[in-house]
Order: structure tokens, then sequence, then C-alpha cells
């Protein structure tokens, strides 16, 4: 798990050769839509599928050729070597399938079925990690790799009547170059959101092993699972506030809109972050029992990631907005903020993966904290209504469903009274907001 967690980051960091262009794509057309300037959606589709094939294609040349090279006669006499020559050549393919996996996903939502998206999504993954498994207990480590190549190549065929059918090869450069200076300040801001993903990995192989990388996956697998709904509910979102923005320019009315959002989000990710708190052990005691010393950290991380997930959608809104400087200021301090907690907790707290964990959530909630200040200043907005509408929700399902983990000791009886506070909490929330709608 420790050399698949490495090769990854390297696919990690591939997906910026496309220098902004789908970051472009993902802002603007689903403003020209807004604008119902149909000519100019379907050129932006065709010249990011253009260039983005392009670039990946040369990428997987020059990338394959780097691994027969370097890793040339060390397979025989090392059998890591060979594990990490193989998960490197996995990379460009990886990604090149991801890349229009996501494009495909992101234009069946900017066109707006969001039904569709989510039943293809849940039948390509139920697909693929049926085929995974088989594939894992087939081919043991060379078996990881194939539920996300299997994965984003179902994406890609079941996605493709709603999605890229009918695009075409567009070489206008000069096209190209205007989205790669348009999306260019948010693929800054991706790349830094990716170092800050990073930051948490880099200090492990820093400061302690990659065994220790291996076992951080638990956690890792947790962030990922627990960050998963609030975040397709708030891409969901992002689109619906580019259409809005894009159909009348109204900053108020959007921060109306994102503030509405955002509750349902907070909600949505206090429920989550319960449910992956009381499940992840049992996950991972079940199918991953090497690894259940990762628990504790994964239980921590997930608390901080939640408190960031409720305000994903006021993320949005700087974006949206082309706050380019702000949206970059925000990401680098989120970086500094990780890089400073997690080496200074493992440094001289304890050499060990929670304390790791504790850095990043920590992070990731102080992160949190700066989004709501700087929109409460940039819209003369009262801060509290903000807390309000994300942290409040929030805190009032996580901090019970932790206690109650803590302290009884039959997990179904906590798990139940956790539950019960999750629906407490969702029917206040309709009754305050939804009712007055």
């Amino acid at each position: 798990m420790g050399i698949y967690s490495t090769c990854l980051i390297a696919m990690t960091y591939m997906n910026y050769a496309q220098f902004g262009v789908l970051n472009a794509y993902n802002r603007d057309y689903p403003q020209a839509l807004g604008r119902k300037d149909y000519e100019q959606a379907k050129r932006l589709k065709n010249s990011a599928m253009t260039f983005m094939l392009m670039i990946y294609l040369l990428i997987f040349v020059v990338f394959e050729a780097w691994v027969v090279i370097f890793y040339h006669g060390k397979i025989a006499d090392d059998v890591y070597q060979g594990y990490y020559a193989f998960g490197y050549a996995m990379c460009p393919i990886l990604i090149l399938l991801k890349s229009f996996d996501d494009m495909s996903n992101y234009t069946v939502r900017m066109n707006g079925k969001y039904n569709k998206s989510a039943g293809i999504g849940l039948a390509r993954t139920v697909i693929a990690l049926v085929l995974g498994i088989l594939c894992l207990r087939a081919f043991g480590y060379y078996g990881l790799y194939s539920m996300s190549i299997i994965s984003a190549a179902l994406g890609i065929v079941m996605f493709h009547k709603d999605s890229l059918k009918g695009a075409r090869l567009d070489f206008d450069f000069t096209f190209m170059k205007g989205m790669i200076i348009a999306g260019l300040p948010l693929l800054i801001n991706s790349l830094i959101w990716t170092i800050v993903q990073s930051v948490d990995k880099f200090v492990i192989l820093g400061f302690l092993t990659t065994k220790d990388l291996g076992t951080y996956s638990v956690p890792t697998m947790g962030f990922t699972t627990m960050v998963l709904v609030p975040q397709t509910i708030s891409q969901v979102f992002y689109i619906k506030i580019n259409h809005l923005y894009g159909a009348n320019s109204d900053e108020n009315q959007l921060l109306e809109k994102a503030s509405f959002f955002t509750a349902i989000t907070a909600a949505v990710s206090g429920a989550a972050c319960v449910f992956v708190f009381y499940i992840m052990p049992i996950f991972v005691g079940r199918f991953m029992p090497m690894y259940t010393n990762g628990n504790t950290a994964t239980q921590i991380l997930i608390i901080g990631v939640a408190v960031y997930s409720t305000t994903m959608v006021f993320g949005n809104i700087f974006s949206v907005l082309k706050l380019n400087k702000s949206l970059i200021a925000n990401s680098v301090a989120l970086c500094i903020f990780n890089a400073i907690f997690s080496s200074a907790l493992v440094l001289f707290v304890d050499h060990s993966i929670n304390m790791v964990a504790i850095g990043t959530g920590l992070s990731y909630a102080l992160y949190s904290l700066l989004l709501i200040i700087k929109l409460a200043r940039r819209f003369n907005y009262s801060m509290i209504k903000l807390l309000g509408s994300s942290w409040l929700p929030l805190l009032a399902i996580v901090v019970p469903g932790v206690i109650f983990y803590m302290v009884i000791p039959n997990l179904y009886v906590a798990a139940a009274l956790a539950l019960f506070t999750i629906m407490l909490v969702c029917a206040t929330l309709y009754k305050l907001i939804f009712s007055k709608r």
C-alpha cells in the first residue's frame, strides 16, 4: 500500500499538465449555458477535449519511455523495483482515463442531468468494485490499479451519449491559449490544493517510513469516503451558482443562495462524518486487518475534514467571482498550516501518523474559518450567520455522535443515538430553513 500510494502521488501531479484548460471549462461552460450562448459552450467543449487528448498522449509516450529506461535491469533484481515500475507505468494511463471521465461526468451535471450522473456513478462504482476485488485476488499488488482503470473506462463509455457525443477535434490554438490564461489561476489554486493534500504524505515519507504511508492509506480512505458525498453535492451547487451568476451577476443573491446550499451540505457532512467514524474501524478490521493501527488517525482526520467540507460552497464563490488572488491566498494558507502543524506535531510530540492526522485535520478546520472570515468582510455579511449555516449544523451532529461512541460501551446503542441526533438536527434544519422558502 505504501508503494501504491507513492506511485499515485506522481499520477496526481500529472493532472496539471492540462494547464488549466479543464478548470476554465468547468467554470465557463455552465456560465455560457446560463447566458444561453450554446455556440460558445460547444466551442469550449471541443477545445478542452482536443487539448487534453494531445497533452496526455504526449505524456504517455514520454513517461513510459522514462520508466523503460530508468528501471531497465532493476526489475529482475528487486521485486519492489518491479512494483514501482509497474505503478509508474500505470500513471499516464490512469490520468488519461480519469481526466476524460471527470470531464464527461462534469458535462452531464452541467447539462442538468444530475440524477443520470448519480445513477451512472453508482452503477459503474459497483461494477468496478466487484471486478477490482476479483483482480486484486487474482493479481495481488498489480490488481490494486484495476478498479480505478475500470471505473474511469466505464464512466467514459456510460457518460458518452450525454457528454462528449458530437464533440469534434478543434485545433484552434488561439482559443486554447485563451482558455489556458483564463484557467491558469484556477489551476494554480488546484495545484496548491494538491500540495496541501500531499503534505501529510510528504511528512510521513520525510520523518516516518513507507510502511507508515501504507498504514496512512486507511485515514486517506476515510478522508475520501467522508468527503465524497458533500463534495459531490457541492459540485452540483457549484454548477447551480454558476448558472445563477451567469444569468444575473447579482453577488448578494449569490451569497444568499450559497448560504442556503451550505446548510444542506453541512447536515450531509455531519451525517457522513459520523457514518465513517463508526464504520471505518469495522471495515478495516474485517477487510484490512493488517492496517487496524490506522483507525485512530482516520477518526481524527475525518472530524477536521468534516468541518472544512461545510464551507466547500463558500470556497466556490471565489471561483465564480474570479477572485483569483484570494482563491490562491486561501489555498497557500492551508498549505502552510498543514506543513507547520503536521511536521511540528511529529517532531515534537510523537513520531506517529496520529500526529499527522491531528495536524491535517486542524489545518482544514482553520482554513474553513479563514473562508468564513474573508466572505464576511468581502460581502459585509454577518459572520455569525455564516457560521450558523455551516459549522453549527455539523457540530450539532458530530459532537454528540463522537461522545456517544466514546462513552457508551455498546456500539449499536451508540449508533442508534447518533442516528437519532442526525434525524433531529435535519428535522430542525428543515423547519428553520426549508419551510421559510
